[in-house]
């Protein structure tokens, strides 16, 4: 077969022979952190519920093994190997602890696969709106406060949904907010997708796990040597019914697991208790030193450089936000431009880059990346953008739409597709937003309104992309 018909093979292959350094997800890098057998022979490894291979839905041999060992060293009850990624565990989270027609209470500035479990499962969302930095126009945290006042609001709610940490690193003051949900009898779920690493070292923020959360999703595959869609969901305590998790899991799964990206979960478990300590050393070095190269030799600024807010805690010392503003020009930009001398970030948004760093990135690694970021600062155009005085002047996501309908009600009802700008006033039918960071703007059953669709094309204009739209410029609206 000619290479050049199989267009993803081409495409993937010319991009691991260009030497690109990967600052993003999944944390393996290429497979810098994988045994010999994953790197040489993966197909060889890729198997069925053959006799001796356990099976994940009824596991009662190597997966159960696998799946104790995880639960150990994450401090759960019990651990679940998810092979659709954190997506599906989220909705297994939600779908387990609520019943059809409950209320849940979720950050506004939550994953869009939590609201696919709203309408999955017919819960209806009590939204509490992240604080937000106008300075540096970015949403930070949900604050103690703003949770027990929803708590306190709607005390029929199931509990409280929780992401900790963000796509940035932030992370809330968990710890409190779990008293203040506790102490109502409510539970709590916390998406700590970008947190897999945080048991295994006493540097890092403290883990939903060891904070108290009852049931905990985590992406292996962000931050862990793990392959894309590994994830762990992880139940503690006596307020989630795990063999009611168990069938959830088994009825929104494949049905056909990858034992590769299984196999992917228990590894990244093993090196990480055998020798994570001081490979999160190493890493918190490098990103550190690599900080403090960028802020004298290109004055570039980090979230350390910013005013901590009250509703964060701590920030992820493996997670390395850069923004660019000293240099002129947006985050958007400034990711076009590295790609240009062999980096690749994770996201970008108005100011910032994004880059994910796990333990299969080493010091030269970071080295080389000083290097790059320098010379693409180096062959900067004189014009430069400037701030970005119009972005910062807008009020961004700061009111929450009105709900006019459960997200269930709106996306089962007769929908019609219309312009994005002919769309405010109607109720949305869809999950619409800006990516990144992949955050919905409008939710199913929320009225759209004219602020929400100026602050989603100025984001397109500067260099974001649009998800949820149909045709590539199509909103799915409830009909008249």
């Amino acid at each position: 077969m000619d290479i050049n018909e199989a267009p993803l093979v081409k495409t993937l292959v010319e991009y691991t022979n260009e030497g690109i350094l990967r600052f993003h997800m999944p944390g393996h890098k290429g497979g810098k952190a994988f045994p010999e057998a994953f790197l040489y022979n993966p197909a060889a490894l890729d198997v069925t519920e053959i006799p001796g291979m356990d099976n994940l839905y009824c596991p009662t041999g190597v997966i159960a093994q696998a799946q104790m060992l995880a639960a150990k060293a994450f401090g759960a009850r019990h651990t679940f190997f998810m092979v659709n990624g954190s997506t599906v565990g989220i909705q297994a989270m939600i779908m387990a602890a609520c019943r059809p027609g409950d209320k849940l209470i979720i950050p506004r500035n939550s994953h869009r696969s939590v609201w696919s479990a709203m309408v999955l499962a017919d819960v209806k969302p009590v939204y509490v709106q992240p604080r937000y930095d106008r300075v540096n126009s970015m949403a930070t945290q949900v604050s103690v406060q703003d949770i027990q006042r929803a708590l306190d609001d709607n005390p029929d709610v199931v509990g409280v949904l929780v992401v900790h940490p963000n796509y940035y690193g932030m992370c809330s003051h968990l710890k409190q907010i779990e008293r203040v949900v506790h102490d109502r009898g409510k539970l709590l779920l916390v998406d700590e997708a970008h947190g897999a690493h945080f048991v295994f070292h006493p540097d890092l923020p403290p883990s939903a796990g060891e904070l108290g959360a009852d049931i905990w999703v985590q992406s292996a595959h962000k931050t862990l040597p793990a392959l894309t869609q590994g994830a762990y969901l992880h139940v503690k305590g006596p307020r989630i019914d795990e063999r009611r998790v168990a069938q959830i899991i088994a009825m929104l799964q494949t049905s056909s697991p990858s034992y590769l990206i299984m196999a992917s979960l228990d590894w990244a478990r093993a090196l990480m208790e055998a020798e994570g300590r001081k490979l999160i050393d190493n890493l918190i070095e490098a990103v550190h030193h690599a900080k403090e190269q960028l802020r004298s030799h290109l004055g570039l600024l980090t979230l350390d450089d910013y005013d901590r807010s009250e509703e964060v805690e701590a920030l992820d010392p493996t997670r390395l936000v850069l923004d660019v503003r000293p240099l002129g020009i947006t985050g958007y930009q400034a990711e076009k431009l590295l790609r240009r001398v062999g980096v690749q970030v994770e996201m970008s948004d108005i100011h910032r880059l994004v880059l994910i760093c796990s333990v299969a990135d080493d010091r030269a690694v970071f080295d080389a990346l000083v290097e790059r970021l320098a010379k693409m600062a180096d062959e900067l155009p004189e014009h430069r953008l400037g701030p970005c005085v119009e972005y910062n002047e807008m009020s961004i996501s700061q009111e929450i739409p009105q709900q006019m309908m459960s997200p269930r009600e709106a996306f089962y009802s007769i929908i019609e597709n219309i312009p994005l700008r002919e769309s405010v006033g109607r109720i949305c039918a869809g999950v619409i937003g800006a990516y990144p960071p992949g955050v919905p703007r409008f939710c199913p059953g929320e009225l759209i309104d004219k602020e929400g669709i100026d602050e989603l094309l100025y984001i397109q204009r500067q260099g974001g992309s649009l998800f949820g739209l149909v045709e590539g410029h199509l909103v799915p609206v409830v009909s008249e």
